[in-house]
């Protein structure tokens, strides 16, 4: 991995180093493939569409319910995607395998 100026994201790899890079260079360079692992979207990031429904992150990953009627976060989000399709606020979401 290359190093960033302007970060957003810190990445450790399989070896335990850590690299803060932007996470539009994830997405660029193909590196935003997450299928399978744990993600924090649904319990630390929302997206509310404009029927009030809740998801977990823009991706919509898991349906939560709705805002103006019931709905909860989720602590056990594990990533349908075979990309990160939501957008950059999605891609800085933390992301594992085990902890």
């Amino acid at each position: 991995m290359i190093k960033h100026d302007n970060y957003n994201c810190r990445v450790t790899d399989d070896q335990g180093q850590e690299h803060f890079v932007y996470a539009n260079w994830l997405h660029n360079e193909h590196l935003d493939n997450w299928l399978g692992y744990r993600c924090d979207a649904g319990h630390t990031r929302f997206h509310v569409d404009k029927n009030f429904d809740v998801w977990s992150g823009e991706c919509k990953n898991d349906y939560l319910g709705n805002a103006l009627t019931d709905w909860s976060p989720k602590t056990d989000t594990i990533c349908k995607r075979i990309t990160c399709t939501g957008c950059t606020d999605d891609l800085i979401v933390k992301k594992y395998i085990n902890e």
